[in-house]
């Protein structure tokens, strides 16, 4: 037998029970069996140069010298009965070892639970790791339980706004306690203080209304109801624009409540009118894609939805999180709590989560004149960021995110996660073994390879204490 041709198929062999074959002897570190009896069960494998003959008894005979226990025979036929080349038998490991990581995160615990376990169990395990028809989303109604909210009044559900008309109503109230005591306007403005009255004109002349930040009992009763009538103008439309908004968002956030099924939880932070702007934009633009539009999904749009205080709106989005499959997480230019509390959840749960880093524009400069270069923050999402690696709370599997930079990328990421069409390469570094994602090249699963890390790490972590007597 070529040197060559037995160095591929040991090394392929390493893999597949989760060593990294760097050295000469690629089993040394689990064979359990004395060298002359590895050697011969090889040499039947791969008797010639070109030949390979692998089939269940030598299977097993090799699992078994190496210290695993026997595989079933649905295990074998699925992975290995159709090997004929030792190419084959290298596609055929790499396969498995893409399922072992993105299942268990572990490659021996894996091999015990796909390979020794009964043939419905295996199916259910496999059947997660398989694309899926997407008959079970395109047979369902179209989505179409959310009101719309006319796209210049959806800034108005945000507490910023909100903050911002209650400014105004003050302002408003102000006038109107002039206007009613004329005889004592210097009096009032005295009680009602410097400051209060400096924030007034402040108030006021982001709307284009004049008012005076000091000396403003010297204005005349005509000009106090011009300043009142100005403000009206403004105020009242607006207050009925946001009552109707508000309105909407509350009937949107009791449907989304009852939905039967969701699909998609959309975390973002917005606090500017382009905020809103753009996030709403974004949604529209991944969900309308012909990627994912056919697939009818139902997906929580936080500009839509409404509720009237924190710890209602924390419960609703946390619902909203738990049950959705996917997250999108649209990252913008700054990290903020309640997203990367979202972020870090999802993970915990074993979910799926996309991460939105825009592409244009390349550099966003902040309000306070801090510039963000979204190359290098879609980078750090990517390799570095804390965030970016988390443990499934229920299994140990360290869960990573996927990284795009378009609302398309995002749509057609969207759909592979959901058909779990997602394709894969596995490569070894610094240590660990990372499941990269080939489209976006993000990380989704890793395994080290440190025996004592794995072996401290999977004790403790599946270790209960023994019962009471």
């Amino acid at each position: 037998m070529p040197a060559h041709d037995r160095s591929r198929f040991l090394i392929s062999v390493a893999k597949l029970l989760g060593k990294n074959p760097t050295q000469d002897h690629p089993l040394a570190d689990v064979v359990v069996c004395e060298d002359w009896l590895i050697d011969e069960i090889v040499n039947e494998v791969v008797p010639g140069e070109g030949q390979f003959k692998l089939d269940f008894e030598r299977f097993n005979r090799l699992m078994l010298n190496c210290g695993r226990r026997l595989a079933t025979p649905h295990f074998y036929n699925y992975f290995f009965a159709e090997v004929g080349s030792l190419d084959a038998f290298e596609h055929a490991v790499q396969r498995y070892r893409v399922k072992a990581m993105w299942l268990f995160g572990n490659f021996e615990f894996g091999y015990r639970r796909i390979a020794t376990s009964p043939q419905a169990a295996f199916d259910s395990l496999m059947h997660e790791t398989e694309p899926t028809v997407p008959d079970i989303y395109e047979f369902r109604s179209n989505f179409e339980d959310i009101e719309q909210i006319p796209v210049d009044d959806l800034e108005l559900l945000g507490y910023i706004s909100s903050g911002e008309l209650k400014d105004l109503d003050v302002s408003q109230a102000f006038i109107a306690t002039l206007l009613d005591n004329p005889s004592t306007i210097a009096e009032i403005i005295g009680k009602f203080g410097s400051q209060k009255q400096a924030k007034v004109s402040e108030v006021l002349a982001k709307h284009g209304i004049a008012f005076p930040v000091t000396g403003a009992e010297q204005l005349s009763e005509a000009a106090l109801q011009e300043v009142a009538k100005k403000i009206a103008s403004i105020f009242d439309p607006l207050k009925a624009r946001q009552d109707e908004a508000v309105a909407t968002g509350k009937r949107n956030t009791h449907r989304y409540l009852t939905l039967p099924h969701l699909d998609v939880y959309v975390a973002t932070s917005m606090r500017t009118h382009e905020d809103y702007l753009a996030q709403h934009a974004f949604i529209r633009s991944v969900f309308s894609d012909p990627n994912v539009a056919g697939l009818k999904l139902r997906y929580f749009d936080p500009t839509l939805s409404y509720v009237d205080d924190r710890i209602s709106k924390g419960l609703v989005e946390m619902l909203m999180l738990q049950r959705a499959a996917v997250t999108i997480y649209n990252a913008g230019a700054e990290d903020t709590l309640g997203k990367d509390s979202e972020l870090a959840a999802t993970l915990a749960q074993g979910k799926a989560v996309i991460v939105f880093v825009p592409s244009d524009p390349n550099v966003i400069t902040l309000s306070d004149g801090r510039k963000v270069n979204l190359d290098r923050r879609a980078e750090m999402f990517r390799v570095g960021h804390p965030l970016g690696l988390q443990i499934d709370v229920r299994t140990g599997v360290a869960h990573g995110i996927i990284v795009v930079r378009t609302a398309k990328q995002c749509a057609q990421m969207l759909r592979k996660m959901l058909l779990h069409e997602l394709s894969f390469a596995i490569r070894h570094e610094h240590g660990n073994f990372l499941l990269e994602e080939t489209d976006t090249h993000s990380v989704l699963r890793v395994v080290s390879d440190d025996p004592f890390l794995t072996h401290a790490f999977w004790t403790y972590f599946r270790h209960s204490a023994p019962e009471e007597n």
